[in-house]
């Protein structure tokens, strides 16, 4: 049972992880977007009004990118609890999580504390 446990820790951690990486790029990459469409607009010498609807709506899409990274963020202490409830211990000296994800590559990083 405890190999389990320590099994579906692995896979949520692992699942979790990958989102926080994509919505991080999301971010980034809706960010330069922006930065390339006002840019584009600047050396076209179109007007300020030229595409502004559009780089609002792209604007938007970067606020939602940011809210789902801040929704993650604010899953990690009910990420703990799960593990909690699994018995498993995460990261860190309290059972928190390391912002490094090197660290959060080795599986050696969860073990089962009871049965």
């Amino acid at each position: 049972m405890p190999k389990t446990r320590l099994a579906t820790a692995i896979e949520v951690r692992n699942a979790f992880r990958t989102a926080e990486e994509a919505v991080e790029v999301a971010a980034a990459a809706v960010a330069k977007c922006i930065a390339v469409l006002v840019e584009a607009r600047r050396t076209a010498k179109l007007p300020p009004l030229a595409g502004a609807q559009a780089i609002e709506l792209v604007g938007k899409g970067s606020q939602s990118a940011l809210a789902a990274r801040q929704n993650l963020l604010d899953a990690h202490p009910l990420l703990l609890e799960l593990g909690q409830e699994l018995k498993v211990v995460g990261f860190g000296v309290d059972g928190g999580c390391v912002p490094n994800s090197a660290s959060l590559d080795s599986d050696r990083r969860l073990r089962v504390v009871g049965a």
